[in-house]
């Protein structure tokens, strides 16, 4: 590893822990020993840091709700960072990524210290529904967006609903209905975005997918820049991807 890439590995690790930080209230958990190589191997990969801090942000919410006592550790971000990685090489057309043992496991941490059991459909509803609301509330959301989310509000309770006892095909057939109104919302944001929003997450984006750049024909680049900004405009007003 040269000079140049071990620097821009250190500023990676950095904003990783300053935003962990921040997510554990102010609490600094240092990102150290298998922490540290977890982290150092996604700035290796390209994984955008958009990405990590949306996988971060899911893994606290899950771990608030479970009334944790601990901060959170890096390590066990990673499902969630790499969840949220497979849904966006699977956006731009890249197939989901191979998947190394976790860090967690590395480190000889229980599955109950983990979490690693994924949350049921309903809770996943919840949460959305939550993130939702907040955003509602939001004077920084466009009036288009919040008047979209209030009917999108009262299809997911309804979807909510009916997923707490709904088993095999049912919920299946439920959480199909999902894909549909996150386009909707995706789209409505975006038509509601300022111009000078979009170019300054454009920037984001691009910085994020430098690793990229010399891999992805003209075609694949554009779809990677859109999702990345769009991605980044959710995270911006707080909306949740469904």
């Amino acid at each position: 590893m040269d000079e140049e890439t071990a620097i821009d590995v250190g500023a990676y690790c950095r904003q990783v822990e300053d935003y962990l930080t921040r997510g554990n209230a102010g609490h600094l958990v240092r990102i150290v020993g298998p922490g540290f190589e977890l982290v150092r191997g996604w700035a290796e990969e390209g994984i955008p840091l958009s990405v990590v801090f949306r996988g971060i942000d899911l893994k606290l919410e899950r771990h608030r709700a479970g009334h944790a006592t601990r901060p959170l550790r890096v390590e066990f971000c990673e499902s969630d960072v790499r969840d949220v990685y497979d849904r966006w090489r699977r956006a731009v057309g890249l197939g989901a990524a191979v998947r190394p043992g976790t860090a967690a496991e590395a480190a000889g941490v229980t599955a109950d210290e983990d979490e690693r059991k994924r949350p049921s459909l309903s809770k996943q509803l919840d949460r959305a529904v939550e993130r939702l609301s907040r955003a509602a509330g939001r004077l920084d959301v466009p009036e288009a967006v919040r008047e979209a989310i209030g009917g999108l509000l009262a299809e997911l309770t309804t979807l909510r609903d009916a997923a707490k006892k709904a088993r095999g095909e049912a919920r299946d057939a439920i959480a199909a209905k999902l894909g549909p109104l996150d386009v909707e919302l995706r789209e409505v944001a975006r038509r509601s975005a300022p111009p000078e929003l979009i170019t300054m997450l454009e920037r984001e984006a691009r910085q994020d997918l430098a690793a990229f750049r010399d891999r992805l024909p003209a075609d694949r680049w554009q779809q990677a820049l859109d999702a990345t900004v769009d991605r980044l405009l959710r995270d911006r007003w707080g909306l949740p991807s469904l």
